[in-house]
């Protein structure tokens, strides 16, 4: 019985300590970053949240997601709808190409840490459709998200060591900065 005990209190003593182990992460370990919802009044549908999810999900898949609004770090997109094309072929189908600007932007320094651009097509019955399509053709996992989430973490990490003192900014950010010309 006393056996039985100790290895209770053993294991809760073990249990506690890694507990608190992984309360003591490193910024690097859990930088947030915060993905918005992208904005173009030329896209129909749902084509805008199925791209705000697949962003979300590489950024999870990445372990920096956050939800909150005081996430200093943030992923912005912005989709160009490039052309929009009606194919010669019975019935009429169409053919967009859109291009989808993606960045990793430190919204305190205002300042793009990481950007790339990815371009697909889709081909629908309607244009609204064909747009849709070739946006929902970016995946969670493409290799282009993943090396923009690696090289802005990487760049993200310098600039907190080097701005470790300056404020975070409070409630919706203001990301307008990115898209001055």
């Amino acid at each position: 019985m006393k056996r039985i005990k100790l290895l209770i209190i053993a294991a809760l003593v073990m249990l506690t300590s890694f507990t608190v182990k992984a309360q003591e992460m490193t910024f690097e370990q859990m930088m947030p970053v915060r993905v918005l919802m992208p904005v173009n009044k030329e896209v129909k549908g749902d084509a805008l949240t199925v791209l705000y999810n697949r962003l979300n999900q590489a950024v999870t898949l990445n372990g920096l997601g956050s939800t909150t609004n005081d996430s200093r770090f943030l992923i912005v997109s912005s989709v160009t709808v490039l052309s929009k094309e009606a194919t010669a072929s019975v019935p009429v189908q169409y053919m967009a190409e859109v291009e989808v600007a993606v960045y990793f932007v430190d919204n305190v320094t205002k300042v793009i840490l990481s950007q790339e651009m990815i371009t697909k097509k889709g081909l629908d019955n309607t244009d609204d459709l064909a747009v849709s399509k070739a946006i929902k053709q970016i995946q969670a996992r493409d290799p282009k998200l993943k090396k923009l989430i690696k090289i802005g973490k990487d760049r993200a990490i310098q600039y907190y060591q080097a701005t470790e003192g300056q404020e975070e900014s409070e409630g919706d950010p203001d990301v307008s900065w990115i898209f001055e010309k």
